[in-house]
């Protein structure tokens, strides 16, 4: 329903989507969010037989969903950080398996998260960045506060009225959620990561 609704609003697909996950949503809808970031990734869970455990994720071919991929980046909360290592993991394998899927094997058009990382990652290669850090860097996706930080930056800000205007607010939340997660990555800073995702 929402590439639904942005493609009668907007004439096109989503190209890119920001969701924010927190824990106890999560634990209340039994995952709906994680859910739906699959979804628009183009990707499902794969169940243990027998039990409720998730093992590992299919990445399906996008003929059968008859849209493209959608980039997703998550910005988590630190509950959620806490209580779900595993499943930023294996969001973070999602997407770095969806980026590895070969052009001839889906269009440009159709796999925007492959475009993107391999972008993102030529440029980090041009200032001198390793090839497998280049890589790394280029599919981070979630994103939160530093290790064992809580918040999203901007209660405090609001708290103690020091802003003038919403830039202010902005930067904060910017500061407060630039922490790369997923397999390897506990907590990398990644400001300048993290900007170009939400501005994307």
């Amino acid at each position: 329903r929402v590439i639904e609704r942005h493609l009668q609003e907007h004439g096109s697909f989503p190209v890119a989507v920001g969701l924010s996950v927190w824990g106890t949503s999560t634990m209340r809808s039994g995952g709906e969010d994680i859910a739906q970031a699959f979804a628009l990734l183009g990707v499902r869970p794969k169940w243990a037989p027998g039990s409720q455990r998730v093992v590992d994720i299919e990445v399906l071919p996008m003929a059968i969903c008859q849209r493209p991929r959608v980039d997703v980046t998550l910005r988590i909360s630190g509950f959620f950080r806490d209580a779900f290592p595993n499943v930023i993991d294996l969001f973070d394998t999602a997407v770095q398996a969806v980026a590895a899927i070969a052009p001839e094997d889906e269009a440009d058009d159709v796999n925007p998260v492959r475009v993107r990382v391999a972008g993102e990652a030529a440029e980090a290669l041009a200032r001198g960045l390793p090839d497998e850090q280049a890589q790394r860097q280029a599919t981070w996706r979630v994103f939160g506060p530093r290790p064992g930080g809580y918040g999203a930056g901007v209660q405090e800000l609001m708290d103690s009225r020091r802003w003038d205007n919403t830039d202010d607010i902005a930067q904060a939340y910017l500061r407060a959620g630039a922490f790369a997660y997923g397999q390897g990555e506990h907590g990398a800073a990644a400001r300048a990561s993290f900007e170009r995702r939400v501005a994307g």
